[in-house]
């Protein structure tokens, strides 16, 4: 079977945009940022000392301190797919 150049073109930016979104996932970041020790963890990761949670501003910190630990490339992630996540770590009750 003889693929086109532009077929093959259209399949490999098909896999690529597939590979991207998953790469990306702020459910799936959420949970191993859960996985790894949570918010309180992570926040007190982030200060060198232990902390409680109790400001949403801690997400960010929180959520810093694990990428730069667990998957530095991770801070090239859009800031829509960083907000998601702070958002659920906020909401984790």
């Amino acid at each position: 079977m003889k693929l086109s150049k532009e077929t093959l073109k259209r399949i490999i930016k098909e896999e690529f945009d597939r590979l991207s979104e998953g790469m990306f996932s702020p459910t799936e970041i959420y949970m191993d940022f859960q996985r790894q020790g949570g918010r309180d963890y992570w926040l007190s990761k982030a200060h060198g000392m232990d902390m409680k949670y109790s400001d949403f501003m801690h997400a960010d910190q929180a959520l810093k301190a694990y990428i730069d630990e667990i998957n530095p490339s991770l801070n090239d992630m859009p800031q829509n797919v960083w907000s998601q996540i702070t958002q659920l770590i906020n909401d984790t009750v």
